[in-house]
């Protein structure tokens, strides 16, 4: 019984522990939608891709308050039932009447006062039945209705000469569809066509146009569409054929979320070897094409169908892409691990010969200088901080890796306080016998005393691989150049560029705690050795 309470009580323990873990992991494929509400779930609710649109989204109020549910949906259903109006559904209007009930009530938990919603039932049905009216209805069945919408298309040069291909207002009768249609909104604010398909007749949706612009397509920069995703979770791929030669986009835009946006292509050029957010697509080159002429391109949009394996694999990389994307992110990773190399090195070397001065050599005032050195670790950093700054501009090292790095070539207390504790450990007889061999100390201290101290070094290590590596108010104070910086300073630069997205905030970091972990599992066994300090290796 004890081993099993033990065994139980390690399990609560790590479970405990682990939680943040598996929610940094299950927020980082999240929607932002997903994250903005009050009900916390550990992972990611799953994609349903869509076979239709437009069509009725049954998730929206999927998560409602338990309390009164059960009496309040049938008194708002009959509500809706008796309300004169076009429900404008072919077939299904029950089913649009349930999802539009659930609506209301969401409505009504959020905006019914408290002393109403924790009293008796037949007040809040009275609410409920008032609060079923036209126009509430028209504005939630306009919140249910998932419809793919199309923009305009838009063309730039490197002149900064813009030619809208596909106006606002004109977007249906712009293209030549296949397999599916594209039908203009009835509202006037609405710059969006609907693009309908139906995937259950195996259809393969898309959209063909040839245009001409105002300039030469030797200039082209970018190409500019607007859509409104449906949250279908379908690919939309996109191709031009211009100058003789045939360009796709290099990855597809999944159609994921219930907003708009503008997708934007263009070819590898400049812009690449920049800092920028890359939100475009690159069209890379796939084939030749009949289309010549100087100035005429034709477009393609296809609509290629997501399986549920398809969606679920296009959110769980969703915000993984977007951040890689936002950010240089493997320039960050190599000023990080250039930084914990040498500052690495820099600590190993330092700290143990100082430690082996402490611990094995005889000199005046070595116990005062031990002291007075220990006694540094009592000054805050705080302290020290504006002089330190001070110092370093002073030498012209401001806006360099230099003030990273370089003062880990002098000794840090903490460590060499516990290579010297384990120095001391070492049996003279090992020392005498190096000195009958004619080694001196350095010799000595190369070849006797470090292979017997390396647990030590590398639990020293591995602190400073992870000081390094975490390492935010350095880069903080020294860094003003973005090319700088490493990578967890690039994750405030992150948050900046991603409008404080949470789930990519978590996906970066995620990306970024990876290499702690691995250290970790590769290396306890010597962080082990060299925290307790015991056995001698030789």
């Amino acid at each position: 019984m004890r081993r099993l309470f033990l065994y139980l009580a390690l399990a609560l323990g790590s479970a405990v522990f682990l939680w943040p873990f598996l929610w940094m992991i299950g927020t980082s494929m999240k929607l932002d939608r997903e994250v903005m509400t009050s009900q916390l779930r550990l992972f990611p609710r799953a994609p349903v891709p869509a076979k239709v649109s437009p069509y009725w989204d049954d998730q929206l109020f999927a998560d409602l308050p338990s309390k009164h549910q059960a009496d309040l949906l049938p008194e708002i259903e009959s509500a809706l039932q008796r309300i004169d109006m076009d429900w404008g559904v072919a077939g299904g209007v029950e089913t649009v009447q349930k999802l539009v009930a659930r609506g209301l009530f969401k409505r009504l938990s959020e905006t019914a006062e408290i002393a109403l919603w924790n009293g008796p039932s037949e007040a809040l049905k009275a609410q409920a039945r008032a609060l079923a009216t036209p126009e509430a209805v028209d504005e939630v069945m306009r919140q249910l209705r998932r419809s793919l919408g199309v923009g305009q298309l838009r063309a730039r040069s490197y002149d900064l000469v813009e030619d809208g291909l596909v106006a606002q207002g004109g977007v249906s009768e712009a293209w030549r569809t296949l397999d599916s249609s594209l039908v203009a909104s009835n509202e006037a604010r609405d710059p969006f066509a609907s693009w309908r398909y139906d995937f259950s007749k195996k259809a393969e949706p898309r959209l063909e146009q040839t245009f001409k612009t105002s300039f030469p397509l030797e200039r082209l920069h970018r190409l500019q569409l607007e859509y409104r995703s449906d949250d279908g979770w379908h690919a939309m791929m996109f191709s031009v054929e211009m100058k003789g030669r045939r360009y796709e986009a290099e990855r597809p835009i999944y159609m994921a979320d219930r907003q708009t946006g503008v997708a934007l292509f263009q070819e590898p050029g400049p812009d690449d070897q920049t800092n920028k957010i890359r939100n475009w697509v690159l069209l890379r080159e796939a084939g030749t094409s009949t289309v010549t002429a100087p100035d005429e391109m034709k477009v393609t949009i296809a609509l290629r169908e997501s399986s549920l394996m398809d969606a679920w694999g296009a959110k769980i990389l969703r915000n993984y892409q977007s951040t890689l994307r936002h950010i240089p992110f493997w320039r960050y990773v190599g000023t990080s691990l250039f930084l914990v190399i040498l500052t690495m090195v820099a600590t190993l070397f330092s700290c143990s010969l100082v430690a082996y001065s402490f611990a094995r050599l005889q000199w005046p005032g070595r116990g005062f200088c031990f002291a007075l050195m220990l006694a540094t670790m009592m000054i805050p950093p705080q302290v020290t901080m504006i002089p330190n700054f001070l110092i370093i501009r002073s030498l012209g090292w401001y806006n360099t890796l230099l003030p990273l790095w370089v003062p880990h070539l002098f000794a840090g207390a903490f460590n060499v306080f516990l290579l010297r504790q384990f120095l001391k450990g070492i049996p003279k007889d090992l020392e005498d016998a190096a000195r009958i061999d004619g080694c001196g100390f350095l010799r000595i201290y190369w070849h006797v005393m470090l292979p017997l101290i390396k647990p030590t070094l590398a639990a020293i290590a591995i602190f400073t691989f992870m000081g390094t590596w975490n390492d935010f108010m350095g880069p903080l104070i020294y860094l003003s150049d973005q090319q700088l910086y490493p990578l967890s300073f690039g994750l405030y630069a992150l948050n900046v560029q991603a409008g404080g997205s949470l789930p990519m905030m978590m996906a970066g970091s995620l990306l970024m705690t990876l290499p702690i972990i691995a250290l970790f599992f590769f290396a306890q066994r010597y962080f082990m050795q060299g925290v307790t300090l015991t056995g001698i290796k030789g």
